[in-house]
């Protein structure tokens, strides 16, 4: 076992003392939360940035108020300009893009000749929001052509809310399984980055030793098996506390950053969820309903 133990401390300061693990160990969070607060920005940059959409009607179909204008997208008519003279503004001047919607005798044609042209590759949010706009419309437009009247089609939508439980008489969360799934996917993620760096250093090492044939003079006083053991886990411990380095380097590093430069963090998180997915997360973030999802987490099998 004192041999063992040698091992262990051997391979454990050898790791650590290595510049690259030192390097590593340091470099990789701020590259991290660099990477993060990076993304962030550019996010916030792109939705604050103004975009102005100009839109031809030649079905007659749609109005201003199908085309209301948001924080960051303004609609403009430019109807009258006509198709070719629409394009050269656009392509000459500072707008998103062009919206071109022609005049064609069934809806089922309008909803695939509508075309959008511009300068460089519109975003997909911007497109999503164009297509549900002229999806919205165009169904409600068949709606109207089959006699059904739209009002009461709104009024009939209920919502269902489904509570969970289970036969102890505990209540669950809904979230519960993506959240299982989420834990899941993390957790593989970091053992297969793992097993692929500290496996690879296990590996180096015994070739070291094997090219210098020092290994023979370690395998003449330790069994093999116990030189193999005390190598892992003497590199699975240094890369353990590589771990642990990196989850407070990056929790400060996160903490001074949002601290200093006035971000807020639920903005942050909530940066790429859509107005559905919003109103999910506010509806969850309820005491009572957080509460069990924090039961919950509190279960998941460790």
């Amino acid at each position: 076992m004192s041999k063992l133990k040698l091992i262990i401390e051997r391979e454990f300061i050898a790791k650590v003392r290595n510049k690259s693990f030192i390097v590593m160990t340091f470099l990789s969070p701020l590259i991290m939360v660099g990477m993060g607060f990076l993304v962030y920005f550019l996010m916030k940059k792109n939705n604050e940035k103004v975009k102005e959409i100009v839109y031809i009607d030649n079905s007659g179909l749609f109005s201003k108020e199908d085309f209301k204008d948001s924080k960051t997208v303004h609609y403009l008519d430019f109807t009258s300009k006509g198709i070719e003279d629409t394009k050269k503004k656009v392509e000459q001047g500072n707008y998103y893009g062009a919206l071109i919607i022609p005049k064609q005798d069934s809806l089922e044609l309008l909803a695939k000749s509508i075309e959008f042209y511009s300068k460089d590759s519109p975003g997909m949010s911007v497109m999503n929001a164009l297509e549900n706009k002229i999806e919205t419309k165009i169904r409600n437009q068949k709606l109207n052509d089959f006699g059904i009247d739209i009002n009461k089609i709104n009024a009939s939508r209920i919502q269902s809310d489904i509570k969970m439980y289970n036969f102890s008489g505990e209540e669950s969360s809904k979230l519960i399984n993506g959240l299982k799934i989420g834990v899941g996917a993390i957790a593989g993620y970091f053992l297969m980055m793992f097993v692929m760096i500290y496996g690879t250093s296990v590996m180096r090492s015994v070739i070291e030793e094997k090219t210098s044939r020092i290994i023979e003079v370690i395998v003449s006083s330790v069994k093999p098996f116990q030189l193999m053991l005390g190598k892992i886990i003497g590199n699975a411990s240094a890369g353990l506390l590589q771990f642990f380095i990196w989850g407070i380097l990056i929790f400060i590093l996160g903490t001074l950053l949002t601290s200093l430069l006035g971000i807020n963090m639920a903005e942050m998180q909530t940066a790429n969820l859509s107005a559905e997915q919003l109103e999910t997360a506010k509806n969850v973030a309820g005491g009572d309903k957080m509460q069990v999802l924090i039961q919950e987490v509190l279960r998941l099998p460790l």
